[in-house]
């Protein structure tokens, strides 16, 4: 008992230590309100405080004339409710009537009712279902659409999403975003690919961050802390919506006409490296990614592909820069033999041509000559130069540089005429401004400026950017003057694309490459990547477009692959030109040409001048007329020019003094004789004088001078 008591006693006194200690620590706490460091003060406003995120609204994609491409909205998916079961009063949650249900929504999602039934084919006890792409990602006028119908069973969960109101237009360009949720639930878009992607840092802005304080009592303090949201900025491209629209439409066309494995179409302002319009196939639709799983790529500045026949207008650069062309010489065309391995041109009995004409009719035999001329090194400087195997850094990311196979004398032979080296469009854009510019190199750009949307303030402003000088400016113009030849000549692979008629000269080159696949060139139209790269007008370049189509699987009888290519080019080409300052104008209307052929030289001259028209002749003056340049009844401009053709010799040579280089060569065509010409513009000098009666030996040399 004594023991016992003697540790009870113990016991008490340390318990009792113990809580004079505590209270004696709380009291000390309650005094200082700090604990080992730790303000308690501010801990217990932490625990009564609540952060919610502020989301950042996304920026808008807009085109250069302000269309929208990409904005912000909800989107709701669609579900529905298979078993029975009924609401508090009694009234159905499920899917009553299947076949009614079906034939109501299937219009509405774009699916035929046959399509929708399949979905409600499930498991006997399946709860709900949903129906594919199709019931994702409804816009708001679908989903009031069918609120209205009030069906039984159907029901929707919603998400804020991205818009495209153009859907498939400039698809690959604007790209697609998808949706990422923090940790705090909240949603946010972010951009996967395209703009979308490249410029997502400025689109999506900073989200910001509320703090709200509460009591202890829940009471919801007025006072509130954190940082402000930064909505996104607007981005705005150079495309503009008129030439884009266009392009899409004539590009629908290309395709059902051709069916080709892809297809690319880019328009560029020569003198700034404005993209304002481009197109693709295959395309997709960005609001429900239908048709992204046919091409991921953007043909624009990924998947870099043999260019074959427009690589030459590179090379001829290159042969008369370093004084390596000679375009009167001649060569036996057909084969050319590098290292024991042989060059083929497409045209196998050319025979003996110039190499000016092989320009025109594109043999690849005369460039691999011509590559051999220059040698390699210097051949592979001016590709660098050019900057192939280089990205151009247009606005896009994950762009493809190219490469070229180089190695041996056969590969380096190859690349002069675009086989052996892979280039994007973009690349080719960006090398041929060079030629359009008089030796000025362009930066190709899709972004025309980033704007603060809440004060319009402009934050980043596209600009045009030299980036190389190439070749010289002698250099540019001869090659523009080759590429001439191309359009206009009987021969030339381009003469689809002529825009003469409508007031035009251009200067183009035609590529038909063979595929390549396992190490070998397949053969066949249908193994072919046809392409066009055209600088408009010759005269005064404001645009360069490229259209490339390949492996087309349909062809249209009787027309070459290049003249259902021109039933797009024209249309766009001539759209944009007409709104530049290079269109042609008249200071008074279109005049209707009359039938003057079977009357007398006089009569036909005296009837075209009374319509305000010039008149020039080829053959004899004292025999009918047999054709005019311009057919009857078409229209043409006040002060035009029309050739008259009678048989017989005897043509003289006509003052050409003001003729456009359009005038000169359509009479010198009829009359059978060649043309060349130093300089742009309009004729202020000739070779042959108005006494000199013409032969198909001779050859009128003209020269150009723009009208100050």
């Amino acid at each position: 008992m004594k023991n016992a008591k003697a540790a009870g006693m113990i016991i008490f006194f340390a318990v009792m230590l113990v809580f004079l200690v505590l209270v004696g620590r709380l009291f000390f706490i309650a005094g200082h309100k700090n604990v080992s460091g730790h303000n308690l003060n501010e801990a217990a406003r932490q625990t009564f405080m609540s952060e919610q995120t502020q989301p950042a609204v996304r920026g808008e994609i807009l085109t250069s004339n302000g269309t929208i491409l990409a904005d912000n909205t909800t989107t709701y998916n669609m579900y529905a409710v298979l078993q029975k079961t009924l609401d508090a009063k009694g009234k159905p949650v499920y899917v009553v009537d299947k076949d009614k249900t079906a034939e109501k929504l299937a219009p509405i999602l774009g699916m035929k009712k046959s399509q929708f039934m399949a979905y409600f084919d499930v498991k006997k006890g399946t709860y709900q279902v949903e129906f594919g792409a199709k019931g994702r990602n409804l816009s708001v006028a679908q989903h009031k659409k069918i609120e209205a119908l009030n069906l039984p069973g159907i029901y929707f969960t919603s998400q804020s999403a991205r818009q495209y109101p153009n859907g498939r237009e400039a698809s690959h360009i604007i790209g697609a975003t998808n949706t990422k949720t923090n940790k705090l639930g909240v949603q946010t878009q972010s951009g996967f690919m395209g703009i979308e992607a490249s410029q997502n840092s400025l689109l999506a802005g900073k989200n910001g961050l509320k703090k709200v304080f509460s009591t202890p009592s829940y009471e919801l303090s007025q006072a509130t802390t954190g940082k402000q949201a930064q909505d996104g900025d607007d981005v705005y491209l150079t495309l503009d919506s008129k030439l884009q629209n266009t392009l899409e439409e004539k590009m629908d066309n290309l395709v059902a006409s051709m069916a080709p494995k892809n297809a690319v179409g880019v328009l560029m302002e020569a003198k700034t490296g404005r993209i304002v319009a481009a197109t693709q196939r295959p395309n997709y639709n960005p609001n429900t990614l239908e048709g992204l799983k046919k091409l991921y790529a953007n043909l624009l500045v990924q998947n870099a592909f043999e260019p074959g026949s427009v690589m030459k207008g590179i090379t001829l650069s290159a042969a008369i820069d370093t004084g390596n062309w000679h375009p009167d010489e001649t060569y036996p065309a057909g084969t050319y033999t590098v290292t024991g391995k042989t060059i083929n041109d497409y045209e196998k009995d050319l025979g003996t041509i110039s190499y000016r004409k092989a320009f025109a009719v594109s043999a690849n035999t005369a460039f691999a000559r011509v590559e051999q001329q220059m040698g390699s090194e210097t051949w592979g400087k001016y590709l660098q130069k050019f900057g192939f195997e280089q990205v151009t850094k247009t606005g896009f990311d994950d762009e493809d540089p190219g490469q070229a196979s180089f190695k041996y004398p056969i590969e380096q032979a190859n690349t002069a005429f675009g086989q052996g080296i892979s280039v994007t469009p973009v690349q080719l854009l960006q090398a041929y401004s060079a030629i359009a510019n008089h030796g000025k190199m362009i930066r190709p750009y899709i972004i025309d400026k980033v704007v603060n949307p809440q004060t319009g303030a402009v934050k980043e402003q596209g600009k045009t950017e030299t980036v190389g000088h190439p070749i010289k400016a002698s250099t540019a113009d001869a090659v523009l003057k080759e590429m001439v030849d191309v359009v206009n000549d009987s021969y030339g692979t381009a003469r689809e694309f002529d825009l003469r008629d409508e007031g035009y000269q251009i200067s183009a080159k035609t590529g038909t490459a063979q595929i390549s696949q396992g190490g070998k060139y397949l053969d066949g139209l249908k193994n072919t990547v046809f392409s066009v790269m055209s600088v408009a007008p010759t005269d005064d370049p404001q645009y360069i477009f490229y259209i490339e189509v390949t492996q087309p699987t349909k062809f249209v009888a009787g027309e070459t692959p290049q003249g259902t290519m021109a039933k797009l080019f024209k249309p766009v080409l001539l759209q944009a030109l007409n709104n530049s300052s290079a269109a042609v104008k008249s200071t008074t209307a279109a005049v209707s040409v009359p039938d003057e052929t079977g009357k007398s030289v006089t009569e036909a001259t005296k009837a075209l001048s009374k319509k305000g028209l010039r008149v020039a002749l080829v053959g004899s003056k004292s025999n009918k007329v047999t054709s005019q340049s311009i057919p009857a009844n078409h229209q043409a401009l006040t002060n035009q020019l029309v050739v008259l053709k009678t048989s017989g010799s005897g043509t003289l040579m006509p003052d050409m003094t003001g003729w456009s280089l359009r005038d000169v060569q359509t009479f010198a065509d009829l009359a059978g004789v060649s043309v060349s010409y130093t300089g742009s513009g309009f004729v202020t000098g000739q070779n042959l004088s108005t006494s000199t009666i013409l032969t198909s030996s001779q050859a009128i040399a003209v020269t150009l001078k723009q009208k100050e």
